[in-house]
C-alpha cells in the first residue's frame, strides 16, 4: 500500500478515536516522503511517543486492509538518534492533536549510516547522499557524527562511503 494513504488513514483513525499523538516517520517509508522514490517498504518505521489506543488503531487498521501486523512499527528505535532535534524534523501532518512528522534527509542519511545493513540500505544511502548534496566522505561523516557523536558508523556503511568517494578524496 501507499505511504501517504496508509498515513492518511491512520490519521483519521486516531483522530476519530480522540487520540492525540505525535509520531515520528523514519526508514524506508520516511526516505520514500522525503526523496520521493518508489517505496520499497511493507512497513512504516515510527518512533511514537507512547500513547493508550494507538496499538489498537493500528491493529484495527492493518486488519481492515489486509495489512501485516507490523505495518507501523517502533522496531527502527535501536537507530534513533539522541541528537536531533525539532529542525531535524517536517511536519506531514498536524490534525485535531495528531502530529505526524517526517525526518528530514539528513537525520535520515545519519540513521542510514548508524544502520548500515548492506544492500539492505545501501540505494537508499545513495539517494540521501544525493538529496543532501554530498560530494565527500568528509560531509558525509560530518552528517553522521553530528547526530551520532558517541557511536560507530556501520563498518558497511563506510565501505559504501569510501568505494563512492574514493575518487574524489
Amino acid at each position: 500500500e501507499d505511504v501517504e494513504e496508509a498515513l492518511r488513514a491512520l490519521v483519521e483513525e486516531l483522530v476519530a478515536s480522540g487520540i492525540a499523538i505525535t509520531i515520528q516517520i523514519v526508514g524506508g517509508a520516511a526516505v520514500a516522503l522525503q526523496v520521493e522514490r518508489e517505496a520499497l517498504t511493507d512497513d512504516i518505521d515510527a518512533l511514537p511517543r507512547p500513547t493508550d489506543g494507538l496499538t489498537a488503531v493500528v491493529k484495527r487498521l492493518g486488519d481492515a486492509r489486509n495489512w501485516p501486523e507490523t505495518w507501523l512499527n517502533d522496531a527502527v528505535k535501536m537507530y534513533a538518534s539522541h541528537y536531533d532535534t525539532v529542525e531535524d524534523w517536517d511536519i506531514r501532518t498536524d490534525k485535531d492533536g495528531v502530529i505526524i512528522l517526517v525526518a528530514r534527509t539528513e537525520l535520515l542519511l545519519a540513521m542510514k549510516l548508524y544502520a548500515g545493513r548492506g544492500l539492505r540500505d545501501a540505494n537508499d544511502i545513495d539517494k540521501l547522499l544525493d538529496a543532501c548534496g554530498i560530494i565527500s566522505l568528509t560531509a558525509a561523516v560530518e552528517v553522521f557524527d553530528r547526530y551520532y557523536p558517541t557511536e560507530v558508523m556501520s563498518k558497511k556503511a563506510m565501505r559504501q562511503l569510501q568505494e563512492r568517494f574514493d575518487s574524489v578524496e
